[in-house]
């Protein structure tokens, strides 16, 4: 007789990193809100993935493995929204870790407001220059608490009611964007009229693989053992991490005030474009895409090439790396019984169908290549 339906089903996108998944999915296990199954489905998976989900022996966890590889999160996570079970859905890159107030948070927003999606703001773990195992940077805030195409969002900060995943349609691949396919998809549940929320708080911690080189080619990852093992120790640690990214944005936003960037100008002068752009439904950042990248799905060729998934780079990559900002040092992280973390407070909610045009341009983690798909 199979179980009664969850009221979330996560769903992990993995592809032969299991040394990292395993947090992912501790991260699950240890969420606050417990009315979930988590299906892992790999992209043709060619480790040992299968043995280290099925090391955990919890009947709410599952794995399915795609016969043949898509190269992207479009075709796990398609295959995952079709056998997910729950009224809403989570997803949660394969090398993210969930804070343990999230998915709680998340549900609960769904449930007692009319949102369709919600998200929440993320912390970069990037690579450090004095040191430290990683710095951090605050990313997936929108302006004025609206959403805006101009801003990257993590797709492990996001949950929505199943049947607008359903209604909204698939991932694309990445051959089919010059966007990455999750903010493509993004994009389309904006322009579809859904109701977009977002939470000021922190709900989980991004450790993108292209800013840490050949991060597949390597079978430890000390960052993530750093952070997952700061996770028991620290109950703080929401505060240092919004304590450096705080002080981090002020530095920035003092330095703008003083000389302001020509692309802030740049950008002024070309909101009607964009909003021409958002209204006849192509992404604004297509056409910076397609005069860089030359080809669609380039960006993801090229996370694929720094990160070392399609087989080590031909020479050494060397970690992408910046002065570090002014703030206090980050060694631990939030215990497993804590909630989520709060968020600068920000302006409510976009209403339905809104996308905002900030200006000046919205800042998503500066200083680093085009954001990709963890």
């Amino acid at each position: 007789m199979e179980p009664p339906a969850p009221a979330l089903s996560v769903i992990i996108a993995a592809y032969n990193r299991s040394q990292v998944l395993r947090h992912a999915i501790i991260s699950v296990l240890n969420s606050r809100f417990a009315d979930w199954e988590l299906l892992v489905i790999g992209d043709a998976c060619t480790d040992d993935t299968a043995e280290t989900v099925a090391a955990f022996a919890d009947p709410r966890i599952r794995f399915v493995n795609l016969a043949e590889r898509c190269g992207d999160q479009s075709g796990p996570n398609n295959t995952g929204v079709s056998l997910a079970r729950g009224r809403h859905i989570a997803f949660l890159n394969h090398d993210d870790i969930h804070l343990p107030g999230h998915l709680g948070a998340c549900v609960a927003a769904l449930d007692k407001g009319g949102a369709d999606f919600v998200w929440s703001a993320c912390a970069l773990a990037l690579p450090a220059a004095d040191g430290r195992p990683c710095r951090f940077e605050l990313s997936g805030v929108p302006p004025g608490g609206v959403y805006s195409p101009l801003v990257f969002y993590w797709a492990s900060s996001w949950v929505m009611r199943r049947s607008f995943a359903v209604r909204v349609g698939p991932w694309e691949g990445h051959n089919k964007s010059y966007a990455t396919p999750s903010q493509a998809w993004l994009f389309r549940a904006a322009k579809s009229g859904g109701s977009l929320q977002f939470l000021p708080v922190l709900g989980a911690i991004v450790v993108p693989a292209a800013y840490w080189p050949v991060s597949y080619a390597r079978r430890d990852s000390p960052e993530h053992e750093h952070l997952s093992g700061a996770i028991a120790d620290d109950p703080d640690f929401c505060r240092r991490v919004l304590e450096e990214t705080a002080i981090g944005e002020a530095s920035l936003r003092m330095a703008r005030i003083c000389a302001p960037p020509a692309r802030t100008i740049a950008h002024v002068m070309l909101r009607p474009v964009i909003a021409a752009l958002i209204a006849a439904g192509i992404h604004p950042l297509s056409p910076r895409f397609a005069i860089f990248r030359r080809k669609r799905g380039e960006q993801v060729r090229q996370h694929l090439k720094v990160t070392g998934a399609n087989g080590p780079p031909a020479a050494p990559i060397r970690p992408i790396v910046r002065a570090p900002a002014c703030a206090p040092e980050i060694s631990a992280a939030e215990p497993s019984g804590s909630s989520a973390c709060p968020a600068p407070p920000t302006a409510p909610a976009g209403r339905s169908g809104t996308i905002a045009i900030p200006a000046p341009a919205a800042r998503d983690c500066p200083g680093l290549p085009a954001q990709r798909e963890s």
